[in-house]
């Protein structure tokens, strides 16, 4: 959010501030103080700097307020394929197949929670149509399934409600700062190989993280 102070040195009666951007970026503008105009700016997606015009009325007067945003830079790449792969499944969750996914590379405790100090967690809230081929040896089925960040219960894809990035500390928790959502992500599940793709912040910066496992892999099942 921005804001522009303004003052009317010559009021007109029945006149009326009003503002206008000459791009979609820039609006929401509000008038609630007198003497001050508020507006909102949409992060930038793309890496080139773009500018926008703001043009503020009053009857016959005007003024215009250039907006110059820097570029976003694109992510920084960091592949990881030395995780473990856990999960557990919960069985029908708000009527689909729920399947919860955990990469990391000090995997789980004795009582199958994440909770290991200095750990590195990526978790995944999965729902699905199908269920699994094998109840005894569960894995999650073949395809590719994307990343919900408005939680609309879209079937097939995984929650930002319950998937992010964790650290922990040396005692095993993480603050809130440290369980960091994805802003975009992508999970991709071959035969004998599961990829997740995900960006996020981390200290401000935007990131790609790919994190890939090869090998075999059986869930809890904590739907009995």
């Amino acid at each position: 959010m921005g804001f522009i102070n303004y003052e009317l040195t010559a009021p007109v009666e029945g006149a009326t501030v009003e503002a206008t951007a000459n791009v979609e970026w820039i609006g929401n503008f509000g008038y609630k103080e007198m003497g001050k105009i508020t507006y909102n700016v949409e992060k930038n997606p793309d890496e080139a700097p773009r500018v926008g015009v703001i043009t503020v009325t009053y009857d016959k007067s005007s003024f215009q307020v250039t907006i110059n945003q820097a570029g976003n830079p694109a992510p920084t790449n960091k592949t990881i394929s030395d995780f473990k792969l856990d999960g557990k499944y919960y069985g029908i969750q708000a009527g689909m197949y729920n399947y919860y996914l955990i990469f990391s590379d000090l995997g789980l405790d004795s009582n199958n929670s994440y909770y290991v100090p200095n750990a590195h967690y990526y978790f995944v809230d999965l729902y699905l149509l199908d269920t699994p081929a094998d109840m005894d040896n569960i894995t999650i089925p073949v395809g590719t399934y994307e990343f919900d960040k408005t939680n609309s219960g879209f079937a097939n894809t995984f929650t930002d409600t319950y998937s992010w990035y964790q650290i922990n500390d040396e005692q095993g928790n993480a603050s809130s700062k440290n369980q960091i959502s994805y802003e975009s992500g992508k999970l991709i599940v071959e035969e004998g190989k599961v990829t997740l793709e995900v960006t996020l912040y981390i200290d401000d910066v935007l990131e790609k993280h790919t994190v890939i496992y090869e090998g075999d892999y059986a869930f809890i099942n904590e739907s009995i």
